[in-house]
């Protein structure tokens, strides 16, 4: 062994003793590695695992909680498949809320009055060939809401659902053979989408299908190829409209058409919004190519979690005009229209507050769906496991029919289930089998 000299000897134990000393760097204190961290988790939900992209997230993280991601997208990422696993959003965190409330708003809601939801939507419906329903993409409730409007069009010949949450593609061809594709499995796999890992999206376009829609694939490819964030937007709401133009409203020129998008997506005037520069937004620039004036549903404004977290909470007034269906609000013979999207949207809805049944948000019964007891030989001894259910007939890369999260000790909720043949599967904690053994 190599003789170290004293003053060598010492300086080194000095420099060890001092880094021994400092704190470790902690992941959310690095960007760079939350982008990895943030990377790994899609891709983990990309392939299905659900439980890695989302436990394995925090732990990648080195953080305990979800509310101690300070990075909103890295959240965001978090939120979309703790719902997807959920069906319910997780609550939005520290995300700095911005006022778009006034208090006329207040003044108007609390003088609002309620009209059906679907009816109302139908009625105007008639009047247009194009309708957008927007959505908050953390919220699996909403999607129910987008199938219950898919159904009642469909016999005003709306055909075609075009979906934000679908595949991007550049190509005209590469996108109509994913949605032929898409039509001949008559269900969503892995890879189809990014937010298509929702059992209850996945449902919704399943349920589409077999009702007679054609889908189509709308969403921009190459908008992340600008350097400037106004560039990059507007190339996006331009590509978005131009595809609907061109893969929806000419390749089916008798059809009607559905668009289910974000929230943004769907003004048709400019909105004030102080996180983003768009003043053109997809909606109005489709208005302008297409020579359609499309009927607008918002349903994120009103909604019991809206996702920028504004600083007026309004969903409680709101809902208490809904009574137990989805409404749209009434000012006068006007629909009323508030925040955000004031003056850029024709209708409000807003839902019935959310109960519970054997566990589980008791809207997903208006899916098909009836409570099934989770077999026992899948219930976990220990830790947190994820139980999912398959349609027996679909592909293994298929998304899960329903799926629930199910914690040891604790009173189990039940899977909410059609009237079909499923499969099981299971997932568990990352690390769960090695903390089991130590």
């Amino acid at each position: 062994m190599r003789r170290l000299g004293s003053g060598i000897l010492m300086a080194s134990i000095a420099f060890a003793a001092a880094h021994a000393a400092a704190p470790p760097t902690r992941c959310i204190d690095s960007g760079e590695c939350m982008e990895s961290a943030m990377k790994a988790s899609i891709d983990a939900a990309r392939h299905g695992r659900y439980m890695q992209a989302s436990f394995g997230l925090l732990a990648d993280l080195g953080v305990e909680k979800p509310d101690q991601v300070p990075d909103p997208d890295v959240f965001d990422q978090y939120s979309q498949i703790w719902s997807a696993m959920s069906g319910e959003p997780f609550p939005n965190g520290d995300k700095k809320p911005y006022n778009h409330i006034d208090a006329a708003d207040f003044a108007a809601l609390e003088a609002a009055q309620a009209r059906p939801a679907i009816a109302e939507i139908v009625a105007r419906a008639r009047r247009t060939r194009i309708v957008y329903l927007d959505e908050d993409h953390l919220s699996p409730r909403g999607r129910l809401f987008g199938l219950q409007v898919a159904r009642a069009l469909r016999p005003l010949g709306y055909s075609v659902l075009a979906a934000e949450a679908l595949t991007r593609d550049k190509d005209d061809a590469a996108s109509l053979a994913k949605m032929q594709q898409l039509a001949h499995d008559g269900y969503v796999r892995r890879g189809n989408g990014y937010y298509l890992d929702d059992p209850v999206f996945a449902d919704f376009l399943r349920q589409s299908l077999r009702l007679g829609y054609r889908l189509v694939s709308y969403e921009s490819a190459g908008f992340t190829e600008e350097s400037d964030d106004a560039a990059r937007s507007a190339r996006r709401e331009q590509e978005q409209a131009e595809n609907i133009v061109r893969r929806a409203l000419e390749r089916y020129p008798d059809a009607k058409v559905l668009v289910y998008g974000g929230r943004h997506h769907a003004a048709k005037a400019p909105i004030d919004d102080p996180n983003v520069k768009e003043r053109l937004w997809m909606a109005e620039r489709l208005k302008r190519l297409s020579g359609v004036d499309p009927l607008v549903i918002d349903q994120v404004e009103l909604g019991a979690m809206p996702g920028d977290r504004p600083d007026a909470n309004l969903y409680p007034i709101a809902a208490k005009k809904a009574g137990k269906q989805s409404a749209v609000l009434f000012k006068g013979s006007q629909p009323l229209v508030i925040g955000l999207l004031r003056g850029g949207v024709d209708l409000q809805v807003v839902h019935p507050p959310s109960e519970r049944d054997a566990g589980r948000p008791a809207w997903l019964a208006q899916l098909g769906r009836s409570p099934a007891a989770i077999p026992k030989e899948l219930l976990p001894a220990s830790g947190t496991r994820l139980v999912q259910a398959f349609l027996a007939d679909e592909a293994e890369d298929a998304i899960p029919i329903d799926q629930v999260l199910v914690r040891a000790g604790r009173e189990p909720p039940k899977l909410m289930l059609p009237k079909a043949r499923v499969r099981y599967a299971v997932q568990d904690e990352p690390g769960a089998e090695a903390r089991a053994t130590r």
